[in-house]
């Protein structure tokens, strides 16, 4: 019986060695552990602890990706302390980091900010490495009561290499409520009572890795992710700024009204102020955690002559708010991250102004090139003003599908000069509204996304709206097929508002993580191509559709004599492709990106 437990002890460790083994053949790194612990004192004060046992397994693991740490934080808020960094090298020999392994610099975020010189970077240089090495990592993050308003935390559960064992800990006191939102993950914490605080603990085991593809959602919300707070929504957002923080000099008032003297259009005065804004004060790229999560008063950003994003969007809302429209900050929050009862800032979406404008409400960020109404962009998100209320949108912003249409008649010659006209849709997303209301001429930015600038010699705004445009062109392009050996090639137009614009790369047969598409899409093109005498069109008649779950494309290409008739239709139903979904979406976009379906073929006949 003995003899048959010790057999089994070994099979179990030849197993458990072999997936082992298989890990780290895949993989740079591991970590063997990572643990991080947030402690809310009574009076305020906030203590973070990183700790964390890493197995490098390549050179590129410590010569270029974990050869260092990094630690930013507010020198004048919170007070660092490392507690071990050490290597246990392979023969079991332990080197403690040197003297000369810790140097703290100024932040590349805060260079050239006066405003945050006062944040500080400790790089520790890991020491001793070699393949098969393990570092142990230990240090503490103190924070002053008065420096973060609440403990909050929006942590992702993916590193770039796995995760054998990480443990999330925070301990806070007992009259005080935990809220937490898991997305992409499951588990619930462990909680237990000591001396007045009450402690949650999550175990996860093995975490999946930060996989990098092409075309990933900027908000990253299919990664793994624990988002905690001690404060709910509406108290988040209330404690960013006061109304004192707000208030703009008589000298800033004085600037704004010479700078939109004598401009009638409302648009325009928008655009004026943008500039300022953003053109004429720097961009300081710092984080909300390292400013206690508020915004430094209107003043000292104007006259520091830079702000944060957050910053610059309230003062372009106060901006607003001078010339008499209605106006306010709102907060964006992707839909998988919000919970009215999880108060947490970072990362957790973006802050925008919603004016009321002309009997409009229109969505402006502090982007000089915004051409249209952003609520078609980020329909899908909810909505919050600094009360932490939601925010109801307008009924046709929801029912207002993001379309472009182009049909054309058009006609080659034997010089492969191109002319005709054509009639551009554009609805939703890519409608050009603002830049119409400040200039009709912008029409002509419609055509340029389906015909080269160059070409459009005359264009005209039939319709349009906030929901949608219609645009007439002329074109004339010199010389646009290709020559080779009597075969001319004539590639179809298509919009940049379309998939062209998306710039997808060559598409893999699979995907690990989803892939974010701009909104989705829905484009169709029907042309009329007369070819001159003399030219046959060789190109195979095409009559190809799909459909399926994901959308469906349909091209029709065929010919009569000396006139191609081209009809090419796609639509993807969702803005963004699960892992699952990827295999049709590539059957679709397979069909669509075929050379020979977007492509005229002739052939000088002897």
């Amino acid at each position: 019986m003995k003899r048959i437990y010790i057999i089994s002890l070994i099979i179990v460790s030849l197993i458990s060695s072999c997936k082992d083994n298989k890990m780290e053949q895949e993989n740079d790194a591991i970590y063997k552990s990572i643990k991080k612990i947030y402690t809310l004192n009574a009076d305020g004060s906030i203590i973070y602890q990183y700790q964390h046992r890493l197995k490098y397994i390549t050179h590129l693991s410590f010569n270029r990706l974990y050869g260092e740490s990094f630690i930013v934080y507010n020198s004048e808020q919170q007070e660092l302390k490392i507690n071990k960094a050490e290597t246990k090298m392979v023969d079991g020999k332990i080197v403690p980091s040197p003297e000369n392994a810790f140097n703290e610099i100024l932040p590349h975020l805060a260079s050239g900010v006066p405003a945050y010189n006062h944040l500080r970077e400790m790089v520790v240089t890991h020491t001793a490495l070699e393949p098969g090495c393990i570092v142990d990592f230990d240090y503490e993050l103190k924070s002053n009561p008065d420096y973060l308003p609440f403990l909050s935390e929006n942590l992702v559960l993916n590193e770039r290499v796995p995760i054998e064992n990480l443990e999330i800990i925070v301990n806070i006191p007992e009259n005080i409520e935990l809220n937490y939102k898991l997305i992409n993950a499951e588990g619930e914490p462990i909680v237990s009572h000591n001396e007045g605080l009450i402690q949650y603990k999550w175990t996860f085991k093995n975490s999946g890795i930060n996989i990098r593809e092409p075309n990933q959602s900027h908000d990253q919300s299919f990664l793994h992710r624990l988002i905690l707070s001690t404060a709910n929504v509406e108290n988040a957002f209330s404690n960013i700024c006061s109304q004192d923080d707000l208030k703009l000099t008589s000298d800033i008032e004085f600037i704004l009204r010479n700078r939109i003297f004598g401009i009638k259009n409302s648009v325009k005065m928008i655009q004026e102020f943008k500039k300022i804004v953003v053109n004429e004060l720097k961009d300081f790229n710092i984080p909300m955690e390292y400013s206690g999560y508020k915004i430094r008063p209107l003043i000292e950003v104007w006259n520091s002559g830079g702000g944060t994003q957050i910053e610059k969007t309230f003062l372009l809302n106060e901006f607003i708010k001078y010339i008499g429209f209605e106006s306010e900050i709102v907060i964006a929050i992707p839909p998988s991250f919000y919970d009215k009862n999880v108060g947490c800032i970072k990362d957790f979406g973006n802050f925008y102004v919603l004016a009321h404008i002309d009997g409009e409400d229109i969505l402006l960020a502090t982007n000089p090139d915004q051409p249209n109404n952003l609520l078609f962009e980020l329909k899908d998100y909810g909505f919050l003003n600094l009360e932490g209320s939601s925010i109801n949108l307008p009924d046709f912003i929801d029912n207002t599908e993001s379309i472009v249409s182009v049909n054309g008649s058009l006609k080659l010659n034997k010089s492969g000069d191109l002319t005709g006209n054509a009639i551009i849709k554009v609805q939703g997303i890519k409608n050009p509204y603002l830049n119409y209301l400040a200039n009709v001429k912008s029409a002509k930015e419609v055509a340029a996304s389906v015909f080269s600038s160059n070409s459009i010699i005359d264009f005209n705004v039939v319709d349009f709206d906030q929901n949608k445009s219609e645009v007439e062109t002329k074109i004339e392009e010199k010389e646009i097929w290709k020559n080779q050996g009597d075969y001319y090639f004539f590639e179809l137009p298509a919009s940049m508002y379309g998939l062209k614009g998306e710039h997808l790369p060559a598409l893999l047969n699979e995907r690990q993580t989803p892939l974010k598409l701009s909104y989705p899409v829905n484009e169709s093109y029907d042309f009329s191509i007369a070819i001159p005498e003399g030219y046959n069109f060789i190109s195979p008649s095409v009559n190809k559709e799909l459909r399926n779950e994901i959308g469906s494309v349909k091209i029709e290409i065929s010919s009569n004599e000396n006139l191609i008739h081209a009809v090419k239709s796609l639509k993807i139903n969702t803005d963004e492709i699960s892992p699952a979904e990827y295999a049709n979406l590539k059957s679709i976009l397979d069909i669509w990106n075929k050379k020979n379906y977007n492509e005229i073929i002739l052939k000088l006949q002897e």
